[in-house]
């Protein structure tokens, strides 16, 4: 069999390609989904509509027959279109070809005069997800809706987390007869509301550069413990936070530590757990102060509340109020690949970590910092020692995680 997946452009038939159209003419059998039927109907009659998963298992069914068929797919075969999955799903055997067609974000863009220099490129389309973390970090946002996520629910997702203000432009029916371009704030567009597949772009005038580093000064103080900036660093190069990994902060005190960690995590969520209520203002003090705002902080004495909360690639515990053991224990119930950084300052407090680490069979790395800075004495400077700080790193043994 010879598949060949041809991308049709946003919409309207006119923006269909010369080869898309000479695929479609051609082919013994032309899938494709409910919307594009009509169009497509327009110059075969051999036109089937079929899901994502039917149209993988029609072809490796089949693949041995000799026959051309044409998936019609939306948009551009190179942007989060159905192409890839064909081209993951589909037997070898089968010759399997693409043609691409005018993207969604090509044609957007173009309507609103803009490039596509700096811009974020995501997907919201079938998916329970965030904006946030990509709207942070980024000046403009390119993205996909629909589904359970519509261009409204991304414009409300915005205003909870504080950013009201940004900019969005969305596109809704984009080269139809009916074709609709808005632009508003995100207080704005939320109260609209819009069709099941449009695109939106975003523009954040505030937006953060996450691959600066926090700096002490940059935080409010209060009364609540803060983690200090040369730990913190060690502590965010031990947890080696990836874009898109989830991230607990326990005992987040001040927020130091987490809103450095959701810089790391740009493309997710730190989810901040504290149990004082003063803490916890001063947490959201410093989201708005560092622009981290891809952070959800919870009020509770851990584990309490934790089992509310998607599981965790990294965690950092800074402060466990005794219930370390249990902490752990409710974080591997949900992702027994979890990585752990403890800090402690008492020795009592080490050997409280080692041994909860120990009894639940896990990797343990220990690194002690003694960390000293300089301070101004006349015409003189002195270093002035900190306190040893004792930086544990938890990972579960490989052969324990396989046979559980």
């Amino acid at each position: 069999m010879k598949v060949i997946v041809a991308g049709t452009g946003p919409g309207a038939l006119k923006l269909y390609t010369e080869q898309v159209r000479e695929a479609v003419k051609t082919a013994d059998l032309v899938l494709t989904a409910q919307r594009l039927e009509k169009p497509l109907s327009g110059m075969t009659d051999q036109v089937r509509v079929m899901g994502v998963a039917d149209t993988v298992s029609y072809i490796n069914a089949n693949a041995d027959r000799e026959e051309t068929v044409c998936v019609a797919a939306s948009g551009d075969t190179g942007f989060y279109s159905i192409a890839s999955t064909i081209a993951k799903g589909v037997d070898s055997s089968v010759e399997l070809s693409f043609l691409c067609g005018i993207s969604s974000l090509s044609y957007f863009l173009s309507k609103l005069n803009m490039g596509y220099e700096n811009v974020k490129l995501c997907s919201l389309h079938g998916r329970e997800s965030s904006i946030v973390p990509n709207v942070c970090y980024n000046e403009r946002v390119f993205t996909l809706s629909g589904g359970s996520v519509k261009a409204h629910h991304i414009a409300q997702q915005l205003y909870q987390a504080g950013l009201a203000d940004v900019v969005l432009s969305v596109g809704e029916n984009l080269s139809l007869p009916d074709e609709r371009i808005v632009k508003g704030t995100a207080a704005e567009i939320k109260e609209m509301t819009f069709e099941d597949l449009s695109v939106v772009v975003i523009e954040n005038e505030h937006w953060v550069n996450r691959h600066q580093t926090l700096k002490d000064g940059d935080f409010i103080r209060g009364k609540s413990p803060m983690t200090k900036e040369a730990v913190r660093n060690l502590c965010l190069s031990a947890l080696e936070i990836m874009p898109r990994d989830v991230v607990y902060d326990i005992g987040a005190g001040t927020g130091s530590v987490t809103c450095a960690m959701a810089f790391r995590a740009c493309e997710s969520l730190v989810y901040a757990v504290e149990k004082e209520a003063d803490a916890v203002r001063l947490i959201q003090a410093n989201m708005e102060k560092t622009g981290a705002k891809n952070i959800v902080v919870k009020q509770a004495l851990a584990p309490a509340g934790l089992e509310e909360l998607p599981p965790a690639d990294k965690v950092f515990i800074g402060g466990s109020t005794g219930n370390l053991k249990e902490i752990v224990e409710a974080v591997l119930q949900k992702n027994r690949k979890t990585v752990f950084v403890i800090t402690a300052v008492t020795l009592e407090t080490v050997s409280q970590a080692m041994e909860v680490l120990r009894h639940l069979h896990m990797n343990a790395e220990i690194t002690c910092a003694n960390i000293s800075t300089a301070q101004r004495l006349g015409a003189y400077h002195l270093m002035k020692a900190e306190n040893p700080v004792y930086i544990m790193k938890g990972t579960l043994h490989e052969q324990q995680d396989q046979t559980s």
